[in-house]
C-alpha cells in the first residue's frame, strides 16, 4: 500500500479523495437529510391545506353535506327504505313491499311467512318464506324490483315448478323461495 502511495500522481490522490468525499456526503445527504426534508415538506403542505381551510371554511360545509348525502346513498342501497325501521316494524313492512312490487309486476303473490334465521357474524338473518305464481319476466321484473326498493335482500333458497300445460307459450310457474334480509345487531 505504502508503494502504491508513493508511485500515485498527487492529482490522482487529489481526485480520488475528493471522490471519496463527495460519494460520503451525497451518502449522507441521501439517508440522513433528505428523509427529514420530505418530512417538513409533507408536514408543511399539511399545515397549509389546515389554516386555509380554518380561514375559509366556505367550501367545508358542502363538502360534509356531499359526505352526509353519500353515506346516505349507501344506507339505502344497503338497507333500502327499512334503514331507520325498528325490528317489530320491519316484518310488516316488508311484507307490505312484496305485496305493492307484485302488484306492480303482475306477480300473485301467494304468501309469504316470516321467521327467524340466523346470527351471521355481526348480522342478524330476518327470513321470509314467499309463494308466488308468475311468468318467468314478471318474475324477473318482480325480483329486479326487490333489489331496487328493498336494498339488500337475498334469495336463500329457490324452487321454481312449471304450473298448468307445458304447451303454452308463456307458461306459469309455481315459485317457493327464501328471501333473507340482514341487520346489523347492536351492541357491535
Amino acid at each position: 500500500m505504502n508503494d502504491f502511495l508513493e508511485q500515485a500522481e498527487p492529482r490522482f490522490m487529489v481526485m480520488t479523495l475528493i471522490t471519496i468525499i463527495f460519494l460520503i456526503t451525497t451518502v449522507q445527504v441521501m439517508y440522513l437529510l433528505w428523509p427529514q426534508i420530505k418530512a417538513y415538506r409533507d408536514l408543511d403542505n399539511s399545515y397549509q391545506v389546515l389554516v386555509q381551510a380554518a380561514d375559509s371554511h366556505e367550501g367545508l360545509e358542502e363538502l360534509l353535506q356531499n359526505t352526509r348525502d353519500d353515506v346516505n346513498k349507501l344506507s339505502y342501497q344497503l338497507h333500502g327504505d327499512m334503514a331507520g325501521l325498528p325490528d317489530k316494524q320491519m316484518e310488516s313492512y316488508i311484507i307490505g313491499r312484496l305485496q305493492k312490487i307484485s302488484w306492480q309486476t303482475g306477480v300473485e303473490l301467494a304468501s309469504v311467512i316470516p321467521g327467524k334465521g340466523e346470527q351471521v357474524q355481526m348480522f342478524q338473518e330476518t327470513l321470509f318464506n314467499v309463494r308466488i305464481n308468475a311468468s318467468y319476466f314478471n318474475f324477473f321484473d318482480w325480483l329486479q324490483k326487490i333489489n331496487d326498493e328493498l336494498g339488500y335482500i337475498v334469495v336463500k333458497k329457490f324452487e321454481i315448478l312449471p304450473q298448468g300445460r307445458q304447451d303454452e307459450s308463456r307458461p306459469k310457474l309455481k315459485i317457493s323461495l327464501t328471501l333473507v334480509s340482514y341487520r346489523m345487531t347492536k351492541g357491535l
